[in-house]
């Protein structure tokens, strides 16, 4: 057993015991004491954990932070959370947050998703009297099953959708997961639904009370961004196969989206401060110990002596579920896409949908799960442990994987 695969062990055990630690342990210094120690360990070089790091990914997930501090900045949290209560209907305002939250994933990735939906949740929770750690794993749960429908939906689609060379990308995401991911959102939401007058998980204490609406009265750059950002990925979606034109990486996209925000609004500093950081540091940490793992060879060695096709439906299903548990859906894809040789529609879409659903199962297993738990503590919340998501979401997992699992099959067929 390489030394990789024994500090990414490690690394999974820390994050499942963190609630015994000490609280000033964020995941992202696991992460990130693992990284180091590989460096210092000499499992990977300098320069080989540098170009191991996805850095289109991360400028993308940069700007689409930088965007989302920028709304949220705007008030429209405040304003999502006052919109939703106004509908009275305890059904219709858990019916209308999750709409709102799957599409802004759908559209802004899980990630920025997920810093919008926390401050609304509390929100909520206070109003309609219930457990904020339900709600909040119910985000969770939305947001990954939401960004499952959009190339743009999360990293991992974005590797997928950059190595799949699709004619229109957001048509074949949605013809191959848009009915899957419809399902398996309507029956988790029944499942979680029945949580949210638990008595045992519905305490919370809040050190600093979310004040809802920041002094903020420059709106039109976070605006503008958003729209761009929008205007940008479909433009880029309709063209990618047209010739004699430049076709700018999504890190580009999303950096030439974000410009207004830098450029032209006056709380520039503040919204880079607000930046998701230590998400960005949890997701360049990740690569350089996926890369260690990689550039081990244990995986390779390992698919050698088995023998294992990783473009059988049953293969990807199976490595990409159960790796996603131990290193995270997006370095598991990255590595199964340079491992895979064949990439054909059927590999992909099920390899995008089974490593995205992969993320309801542990707190690791997505790093919008991390990001839902980060800025709840930023807010002064008690979030969720490793073992109330577990529990919690373990039959969101079994469900959201047996449906996709089975409808692409049946729709390749």
């Amino acid at each position: 057993m390489s030394i990789s695969l024994i500090v990414s062990a490690i690394i999974f055990i820390l994050i499942a015991a963190r609630q015994w630690l000490p609280s000033t342990i964020r995941i992202w210094h696991i992460m990130t004491l693992g990284a180091i120690a590989l460096l210092f360990m000499r499992q990977i070089s300098l320069k080989d954990a540098f170009f191991a790091i996805d850095w289109d990914l991360i400028l993308y997930l940069f700007s689409v932070f930088s965007i989302a501090s920028a709304l949220y900045d705007t008030g429209i949290s405040a304003q999502i959370s006052q919109r939703i209560l106004s509908v009275k209907s305890p059904g219709l305002v858990l019916t209308s947050y999750i709409i709102v939250m799957a599409v802004c994933a759908a559209i802004l990735t899980n990630d920025a998703a997920a810093v919008i939906g926390v401050p609304i949740a509390i929100v909520l929770a206070k109003n309609m009297k219930w457990g904020l750690i339900p709600l909040l794993i119910t985000l969770c749960a939305t947001v990954t099953i939401g960004s499952m429908i959009s190339p743009v939906g999360n990293p991992q689609n974005i590797l997928i959708a950059n190595a799949g060379n699709f004619e229109n990308m957001f048509v074949v995401f949605g013809q191959w997961i848009f009915i899957p991911a419809l399902i398996t959102m309507f029956l988790s939401m029944i499942w979680l639904k029945r949580f949210f007058k638990t008595s045992d998980i519905i305490n919370y204490e809040a050190t600093k009370d979310y004040k809802g609406e920041k002094a903020l009265t420059q709106k039109w750059p976070a605006l503008l961004s958003a729209a761009l950002l929008l205007i940008f990925i479909f433009l880029a979606s309709i063209l990618h196969n047209v010739d004699g034109i430049y076709h700018p990486t999504i890190g580009q996209i999303g950096l030439a989206a974000c410009l207004p925000i830098y450029i032209a609004s006056h709380e520039r500093r503040r919204i880079l401060r607000e930046v998701d950081w230590p998400t960005l540091f949890f997701f360049i940490s990740m690569f350089v110990v996926t890369g260690s793992l990689l550039q081990s060879g244990s995986l390779q060695h390992f698919l050698k002596v088995s023998n294992i096709d990783l473009a059988e439906p049953e293969t990807v299903a199976f490595v990409s579920f159960f790796a996603s548990q131990l290193f995270s859906n997006v370095p598991v894809v990255e590595i199964y896409l340079n491992l895979l040789q064949e990439r054909d529609t059927q590999t992909l879409m099920m390899l995008s949908a089974i490593s995205t659903v992969a993320g309801n199962l542990f707190i690791i297993s997505a790093a919008s799960n991390v990001i839902v738990l980060q800025q709840a503590e930023k807010f002064g919340v008690k979030p969720f442990n490793f073992w109330q998501f577990f529990f919690l979401m373990l039959p969101v997992s079994i469900i959201s994987v047996l449906v996709s699992y089975f409808w692409i099959t049946w729709y390749a067929s």
